[in-house]
């Protein structure tokens, strides 16, 4: 049974890519994460669900457009019951706890476009082909991509406003 590891990730089950902050994370843990959420598409499926996310820790969430969809009762009490998810998360050092493993589901009532606008950190990982997660990107359109472009096109603009470094002369007494 695949378990939600360390790591953030979006699952866009309408474009079929799997997207993960791939600074802070392993690619192999982001793709388990993937495959555990995705026994949750079943009880979940509905006309406006366009996704599945994860943060860093064991909050999850279903990315939908529709304003009314709501979460089976049991899986508002805490630990929620009857979600058949786990959470394998470590602890950091001196063993401080760097996540947590209770699980909390948050229904996200988004925009799909709009949500992929602002994840520019995340990178293309994985994709979602037949309800399997796969390495696999091939044929997958990179939805981040142009937010990536503009996030890169606008740090370069505020280097370049910057003013120029003042160059320090050594002083000889």
């Amino acid at each position: 049974m695949a378990k939600l590891k360390p790591g953030a990730i979006t699952i866009d089950l309408v474009g079929g890519g799997i997207y993960g902050d791939v600074e802070h994370s392993d690619v192999s843990d982001l793709l388990e994460s993937a495959r555990a959420l995705m026994t949750l598409v079943p009880r979940v499926q509905h006309k406006g669900l366009w996704g599945l996310g994860k943060a860093f820790d064991a909050d999850c969430y279903i990315h939908t457009t529709d304003k009314r969809y709501r979460l089976p009762d049991e899986w508002h009490e805490r630990p929620p019951r009857n979600l058949g998810l786990e959470a394998d998360m470590y602890r950091g050092q001196a063993s401080f706890p760097a996540s947590r493993k209770h699980i909390i589901i948050v229904v996200m009532q988004t925009n799909r476009l709009e949500h992929f606008r602002f994840d520019w950190y995340s990178g293309l990982v994985g994709s979602v082909r037949n309800g399997k997660v796969s390495r696999s990107t091939t044929g997958i359109e990179d939805m981040i991509a142009p937010s990536r472009a503009e996030h890169e096109r606008r740090k370069a603009e505020v280097e370049s406003r910057k003013p120029p470094k003042q160059l320090a002369m050594p002083l000889s007494f």
